[in-house]
Parts: structure tokens; sequence; C-alpha cells
């Protein structure tokens, strides 16, 4: 679940969104709250609203957003990859999406609505993506996602 922050982040709705699914099974993760392209502010809200998606029996992810330093990368399940387009393209996230795997978390892509996109994600060992194409038009964007995935089989990118 996401924390709406990219569109402006709403915390009476987060935390109804966190009771209304509560008891729900299949969560992967819920998005902590962050501050779009800003990792210092992200960080700050870390603490705060970890421990409540977690009292809600949710894991929390961590948004990764421009400015980041490595070492402020929380203890977490899940790293969701936000920021600027040139944060989420440059070779440090590519990096960052490295050394999360190495640890075991889980890794997620936002805002992933072109082939292009999608092959970074993908190259860069993305476990899941998402993108407003795939809920606005899921009837021409998952069929146009299976052929940019069997594209990519196809043609693998030589390391």
């Amino acid at each position: 679940m996401d924390n709406g922050a990219f569109s402006g982040f709403d915390p009476v709705a987060f935390e109804r969104m966190l009771h209304k699914f509560q008891r729900e099974a299949g969560c992967l993760f819920v998005t902590c709250p962050d501050v779009v392209g800003d990792a210092e502010a992200t960080f700050a809200l870390w603490p705060k609203w970890s421990r409540v998606i977690l009292a809600y029996g949710f894991r929390p992810a961590w948004v990764a957003q421009d400015g980041l330093e490595p070492e402020w990368t929380p203890r977490c399940d899940a790293v969701f990859i936000g920021g600027t387009t040139a944060f989420k393209e440059s070779r440090f996230v590519h990096n960052l999406c490295a050394y999360a795997k190495a640890r075991g978390r889980w890794v997620h892509w936002g805002r992933v609505n072109t082939r292009r996109r999608y092959n970074m994600a993908v190259r860069s060992g993305a476990d899941s993506i998402d993108g407003t194409g795939f809920s606005m038009f899921p009837n021409a964007m998952i069929p146009k996602l299976a052929e940019w995935a069997a594209q990519l089989h196809a043609q693998p990118e030589l390391l």
C-alpha cells in the first residue's frame, strides 16, 4: 500500500487505510510517509510512521529520495524507489538496489510507466513496480508490460 505522498500526504486518510485493511492478508509492504525529492525530510518521518505501520501489523517500506546518504537507510524489509527522475535514473539508485537485494530486502520502483523505466527497474533487480498508467489503463498497459518483459527476456543486456 502506498502513502499518497506524491499527490499530497494526508495522515488521517493514511491511518484510515491502515485500519481498513489491517485484517487483510497479502500486503507485502506499506510505504512509510515520505517527502518527494527530499531524503533528509523523509528520514525524519521514519521513526514515527514506521512504528505506526508496524502497530497495524504491516511491514514498512523505506522510500529512497534525492539526497539520500547510504547511512540514512534504516533497517527495513522493503525499499521503495521514489524521488525525481534524475534520482531514479542515477547510478546511486542502481547501487542502492543491489545493496538492498544483497541483504534480502524487497525492492519496488514507483512511477514506472514506460518501457525504458521498466527496463531500468528490472535491470536494477526490482521485485515489483507500479505506475499510474497501470491503474488508469490496465487493459492497454498490462499487455504492454507483458510485451516489454518478453522483449527484455529475448534481448538481455550484456554486463
